[in-house]
């Protein structure tokens, strides 16, 4: 199987930095000119040049056209009606920057009945906008687009999306949708970062695609998208998606709640996944709690058209469809990697389970699926009834190999596969009564032995009894009692992160455990910023800008720090309730770590007492 242009970690690294490239650059030869808007105080009479002479509202701003280098501020806790449409684009070197002035919750713009979108653009390039509260819009909560050129440099960092609402007619609505409508245009250079969007009947939550009418030419999709460190959750359709990109990167992401619509009018929903891509990563990511009206539901997807995606380090659990799936459909699906996976509590409808199995390999309509590689994934495979962990019905027609994979299965039935996909050097583990049973090429074999005897798969891999997951620290501690949360008695999860992380690995931490928070409200949770000198303001504005505000925040903590050994951020610790250590992990942490050391530590999950609603109104 040839991997010369997909280089594990490397790949990603240098395109990473190459999309970024103009967001560092400086914003341009002469004086920055700023305007400042107060839709409590202001007056559209005013000339918007300061804070004291700043305009009221949206239709102000959106009468003005804006030029390079230029700034809009908008004073935070003030609350504007209507949609927000400014004109004009700034340049590379020079983008027209969105933003919020003063202390405390973001400002909130929210759409008035009737208008399509809280914020919107149209066939214009070159936007930073950052630190909003948008809600509101029907289809849209952010729409930006474009039918003329390619459109360069959009930006959306530390943005609150929610609450749009109407019935999707198309894929292309819901919270935020990056999108063209002609051919002739598509987006350039896109940056979604630390964007949470919740609450949508529209159908996606963050969405980055091509003109939506038909299958058209490469040459129309988007190039150089990243979404990072974002969350979707209790949408209608689709999680986080990229359709119709090439090279395209999501990670430090979490999804959750998606696929509630009822009944299925266009689509079939999972969290996160890509379609019509090239070079696209699904990298780092969490998605649970995930449904479908009708199949799908599942957590990761690499889907028809798509060539040299990579799907790896993600954790996907407790969903009611598959964990990672693969599809070729009209096209051949190409250079497919799904690698280093935690998947648990997959296939939780027992419909679903049947079907789809925790990784499940599909094609129709002539597709095709070839050189694909799964491995190194850990699969805990606990469905409602005895079906297939692997499920392949696919017409592979090229190399296609399951190895060096762990499954872990409560269900006797382990393989369900065609005999083109080629297993060897995997672990699997029976936790039932009765013997295993593993049909491939249309025969069934009972037995493990049998199988691999007759088969003539998984030639070096073996059969273990089953063993009681295991947490262990990445690093032996002392017994020293921090009592660092506000109940000494509770559970607490320390967050050592900075504000300050140019490789924003700290931002993906939060994200992180956003997640966490929500799925174990018995855990406390408590950020420590180990930072000298950041402004009051950007102090009292941190917890807002994060979407946490609920979450206790405090900077520097020097002694705590000395105490544990932090030196390396990001660095997690969780706490037990006498106030020792019962894991730490520094660096980045993957998202499954952190997710089965709560479970075997504190338990499971509490989904009942998740709020519907991640960030509190501000």
């Amino acid at each position: 199987m040839k991997r010369s242009r997909l280089p594990r970690p490397q790949c990603a690294i240098v395109f990473g930095f190459a999309a970024l490239a103009f967001y560092s650059s400086p914003a341009g030869a002469g004086t920055i000119q700023a305007w400042y808007v107060d839709c409590g105080s202001g007056n559209d009479q005013a000339d918007g040049r300061t804070p004291s002479s700043a305009w009221k509202s949206t239709q102000k701003v959106s009468s003005q056209r804006f030029e390079p280098g230029n700034v809009i501020y908008f004073r935070r806790g003030s609350v504007c009606s209507g949609m927000l449409s400014p004109h004009g684009s700034g340049s590379a070197q020079a983008p027209i920057r969105l933003d919020a002035w003063g202390t405390g919750p973001l400002p909130r713009i929210q759409a008035s009945a009737g208008q399509e979108a809280a914020l919107e653009l149209s066939d214009q390039e070159y936007w930073t906008i950052q630190h909003f509260d948008l809600s509101g819009g029907d289809p849209y909560g952010i729409y930006i687009t474009g039918s003329k050129r390619v459109l360069h440099g959009i930006q959306l960092k530390d943005v609150l999306v929610h609450d749009v609402t109407g019935q999707p007619k198309d894929k292309e609505t819901g919270l935020v949708v990056i999108a063209a409508t002609t051919q002739e245009s598509h987006f350039d250079n896109v940056l979604i970062d630390g964007v949470t969007a919740y609450r949508t009947t529209q159908w996606a939550g963050i969405m980055v695609a091509g003109v939506k009418h038909g299958f058209p030419p490469e040459t129309s999709r988007n190039t150089n998208v990243i979404i990072r460190n974002s969350i979707a959750h209790d949408v209608a359709g689709d999680g986080i998606v990229l359709f119709q990109v090439n090279h395209g990167l999501i990670e430090n992401s979490a999804a959750w709640r998606t696929g509630m619509q009822q009944t299925q009018t266009i689509g079939t929903p999972n969290a996160i996944w890509t379609w019509m891509c090239r070079d696209c990563i699904v990298r780092h990511n969490e998605a649970f709690l995930t449904d479908s009206p009708g199949v799908d539901g599942g957590a990761f997807d690499i889907d028809y058209g798509n060539d040299a995606n990579i799907v790896e380090e993600n954790y996907g659990h407790d969903t009611q469809g598959y964990c990672v799936a693969v599809f070729g459909a009209g096209w051949t699906t190409s250079n497919s990697i799904v690698r280093n996976n935690t998947c648990i509590s997959n296939g939780l409808s027992p419909r679903g389970a049947n079907y789809q199995g925790a990784v499940f390999l599909l094609t129709w309509n002539n597709g095709g699926i070839k050189d694909l590689e799964i491995s190194g994934n850990r699969i805990i495979w606990n469905p409602p009834l005895a079906a297939a962990a692997i499920v392949n019905i696919a017409a592979l027609t090229g190399p296609a190999t399951f190895r060096k994979n762990s499954v872990e299965s409560s269900s006797p039935v382990l393989v369900r596969s065609n005999t083109a996909l080629q297993f060897d050097e995997n672990s699997y583990s029976y936790c039932g009564a009765g013997t295993t049973r593993w049909d491939y090429g249309g025969k069934l074999f009972t037995g493990f032995d049998e199988y691999q005897r007759n088969a003539g798969q998984d030639v070096h891999s073996r059969k273990r009894d089953c063993e009681p997951d295991a947490v262990h620290s990445s690093r032996s501690m002392t017994s020293y009692r921090p009592a660092p949360c506000p109940n000494t008695h509770a559970w607490c999860l320390l967050g050592f992160v900075s504000s300050e992380d140019e490789a924003a690995k700290s931002r993906g931490e939060v994200a992180l455990l956003a997640s966490a928070h929500q799925q174990f409200p018995n855990v406390q949770l408590r950020l420590v910023i180990p930072e000298h000198g950041p402004s009051r303001d950007a102090a009292a504005n941190l917890p807002y800008d994060w979407a946490l505000p609920d979450v206790p925040l405090s900077f520097d903590e020097g002694p705590l720090r000395r105490a544990l050994s932090i030196s390396r951020l990001p660095s997690l610790v969780l706490v037990d309730p006498s106030g020792g250590v019962a894991w730490r992990h520094d660096g980045l942490t993957p998202p499954a770590e952190l997710g089965l050391a709560l479970r075997s530590l504190v338990g499971n999950p509490r989904y009942a007492e998740m709020s519907a609603e991640m960030a509190s109104d501000q």
